[in-house]
């Protein structure tokens, strides 16, 4: 069986809408009353089947990243005020 990481992009309607990683173009459903375990936006996934597993190590590189990114934008942007 085939595994697939996913970001999750949303919840919408009762379901978690999860992007297809790396290209995050494809979308994957999950209705939330299915889920074992409790995922926030923004979660990296890994999807094997009707198996969920949540990669932490992989979130918390991806959230550390966008936040160094947020921080230049900021400091940029307050050069330029």
């Amino acid at each position: 069986m085939s595994s697939t990481k996913y970001t999750l992009d949303r919840i919408e309607d009762g379901y978690a809408v999860f992007l297809k990683y790396p290209d995050e173009e494809e979308e994957h459903l999950v209705e939330l009353v299915s889920l074992t375990q409790p995922v926030q936006v923004g979660d990296r996934v890994l999807i094997t089947g009707e198996h969920l597993e949540i990669l932490h190590e992989e979130t918390a590189q991806k959230r550390a990243a966008m936040q160094n990114l947020m921080a230049r934008l900021r400091k940029k942007r307050q050069h330029f005020e």
